[in-house]
């Protein structure tokens, strides 16, 4: 086991691996229980395809481990039971874990680590974005983790991703191409919209009031002409990135990300109905 100090795992495991390299068998610990509200560097390690990495004693060729694992984080209230393959009897092992593990206020299931690198990445992405925290409207704490949730597992958008991760471990993608399509999973999750550039939300509500950072309106009047996905503009107070606002009347999303449109549809709203003619007042036809 490399890259981390194996004490300050949870628990751990001593396995026999085959090395395809020089064809023959070596012991290794690999860690089968990790706590990362104790041990956040595993974070970083998950996000570099670097946790469990075995080291062949014979030839020294290196290898991800493929074994499962249990991925807790304690401060969010959340155990994943990680299988790097379909485990046999799928449902009776998913049958008792729960049973075992039940009391967790969130207990979930990874068949693909790609998961378990995009709810990493989206935790650790909400977490240092200011501009998204204060445009987010999926909640926080265990709203927002459940929501992640749904996206890992029911999303198409996983199929482009786990493609585009594969791409990048072997170099075949830029870094640029993987970040532009995590930052559309984002927009799906929040279900943005593109920016209107008479700043009006579908509901009729002024865009710009929501266009601020530390406390302070950022004046849109010099940037219309340059909004784009590739554009940014910084707040002139902390230089955060600003890409978008939130309605404060309907907390519809927007961001110039998703490109801009000359406006959106305004939803009709309901009128007030009038009250039915008796049939003395109706006029004669």
């Amino acid at each position: 086991m490399l890259n981390i100090n194996i004490n300050q795992a949870e628990a751990y495991s001593r396995e026999t691996f085959h090395c395809g390299s020089c064809d023959r068998d070596f012991q290794a610990k690999v860690i089968t229980w990790v706590d990362v509200s104790r041990t956040p560097q595993v974070k970083k390690l998950l996000l570099r395809w670097q946790f469990n990495i075995v080291q062949c004693l014979h030839c020294g060729c290196r290898n991800f481990a493929d074994t499962p694992f249990f991925y807790e984080d304690f401060e969010e209230g959340i155990l994943v039971a990680v299988f790097p393959r379909i485990p046999d009897s799928r449902g009776e092992v998913e049958a008792s874990i729960k049973e075992k593990y039940g009391y967790y206020p969130i207990l979930e299931y990874f068949y693909d680590l790609t998961q378990l690198w995009t709810l990493i990445y989206l935790q650790e992405h909400y977490r240092t974005n200011k501009n998204l925290l204060s445009l987010s409207r999926i909640g926080r704490g265990e709203a927002r983790t459940r929501k992640f949730l749904a996206f890992l597992k029911e999303d198409p958008m996983m199929i482009e991703i786990r493609e585009k991760l594969t791409e990048s471990f072997f170099g075949n993608t830029t870094e640029d191409e993987l970040v532009d399509l995590l930052a559309r999973a984002i927009y799906n999750l929040e279900e943005m919209l593109p920016w209107p550039m008479d700043r009006r939300c579908v509901c009729g509500g002024d865009l710009t009031k929501e266009f601020k950072c530390c406390g302070r309106s950022v004046v849109l009047d010099d940037h219309d002409s340059l909004l784009s996905r590739h554009y940014v503009i910084y707040c002139p107070n902390c230089s955060e990135s600003l890409a978008g606002a939130s309605c404060e009347s309907c907390g519809r999303v927007y961001t110039w990300k998703l490109g801009t449109v000359a406006f959106h549809k305004q939803e009709k709203r309901a009128g007030k109905k009038q009250p039915a003619q008796r049939p003395e007042e109706r006029a004669d036809i």
